[in-house]
């Protein structure tokens, strides 16, 4: 009787534990400004807006995140994520709020990000920012966009603990023209046609 008892409340034990782990989440505060100014989001050149000024209210940002540690430099208007980064918030709320408004262009404050799948652990983010309806959308003659380096916190908050900052990790990038589609197929035409020169050689 006394092992039944005693499986059954293992069982139980095991039950809340599966349990609590799948719904597991993190949740982290997504501003660039929480009365100090982190890494502002910039016009680069051939943008819309003066070189090294922060950009307006015009753009969107965007949080993603990889679970763990990855490795991720700035990126440009031709750059897109790679495999294994997720979405986690976007914001049209740039140079716009009251708080950020006031602090100046490039700067944001924007919602609560919950990460649902994490658990706990180093995660890495990334923010992007995009003139267009999305980032990977966003193109054309007067498409502009960018990313920031990935960096890495060692853990963030779970609820019910309340959204910490990621700001002091990030850094400064710049939005870019996104290189037209002929561009890249000029470029791999070239690639293609160097390749069978040095075959025949």
């Amino acid at each position: 009787m006394k092992r039944k008892l005693a499986a059954v409340i293992l069982g139980i034990a095991a039950s809340v534990s599966m349990v609590s782990s799948v719904h597991a989440q993190g949740v982290v505060a997504f501003n660039n400004y929480d009365g100090t100014t982190f890494a502002p989001i910039n016009y680069g050149p051939g943008a819309n807006g003066t070189v090294g000024a922060g950009v307006n209210n015009t753009y969107t940002a965007g949080l993603w995140y990889f679970l763990g540690t990855a490795s991720l430099a700035a990126g440009d208007g031709k750059d897109t994520l790679p495999a294994g980064w997720e979405l986690a918030a976007v914001t049209s709320q740039i140079n716009s709020g009251a708080t950020a408004g006031a602090a100046g262009a490039g700067l944001f404050v924007g919602p609560a990000a919950n990460i649902a799948d994490y658990v706990s652990g180093p995660i890495t983010f990334a923010v992007t920012a995009y003139n267009g309806a999305t980032y990977v959308a966003t193109g054309g003659a007067n498409g502009f966009r960018g990313h920031s380096a990935g960096f890495t916190l060692p853990s963030i908050s779970v609820p019910p603990s309340p959204a910490g900052s990621f700001g002091p990790g990030s850094t400064s990038f710049n939005v870019l023209p996104v290189p037209e589609p002929s561009i890249f197929a000029l470029s791999g035409l070239g690639a293609a046609a160097l390749m069978l020169i040095r075959r025949k050689k």
